[in-house]
């Protein structure tokens, strides 16, 4: 008798699936006086964020310990990484409801929001 065996594949964007999606970038830059607890908190709300079903992917970021070099920002206290298969599916989660709650219950922990939104023309892989 044969088992059945399933295989879960993650979505993750690749050289070739990648190109033609809208990946929506999010520099958070926190105030001074963020509590390590609220940036706990903070987190927790990211990946509620995140849990959006339309999102294709995402990650979550924070600054790396690179060098300093006059064109490196590493000011910020978390970045986001979203890939969205079409604008449809951005739109839904620009307007989706969890993202507003995650405006309204966080903005008071950021002095500055940076937004960087690209249509993936290439990928190499």
């Amino acid at each position: 008798m044969e088992s059945e065996t399933t295989t879960e594949t993650q979505s993750t964007p690749t050289a070739q699936n990648s190109i033609g999606m809208l990946q929506h970038t999010v520099y958070f830059y926190l105030n001074e006086e963020v509590t390590e607890e609220e940036r706990q908190q903070f987190e927790e709300g990211l990946e509620m964020l995140l849990s959006i079903e339309e999102i294709y992917k995402s990650e979550i970021g924070i600054p790396a310990d690179t060098p300093d070099r006059e064109v490196t920002d590493n000011t910020f206290g978390y970045s986001i990484f979203v890939w969205f298969e079409s604008m449809d599916d951005y739109n839904v989660y620009a307007e989706h409801p969890d993202h507003m709650d995650f405006i309204d219950q966080y903005e008071y922990l950021w002095a500055d929001v940076r937004v960087y939104d690209s249509d993936i023309i290439q990928s190499m892989d």
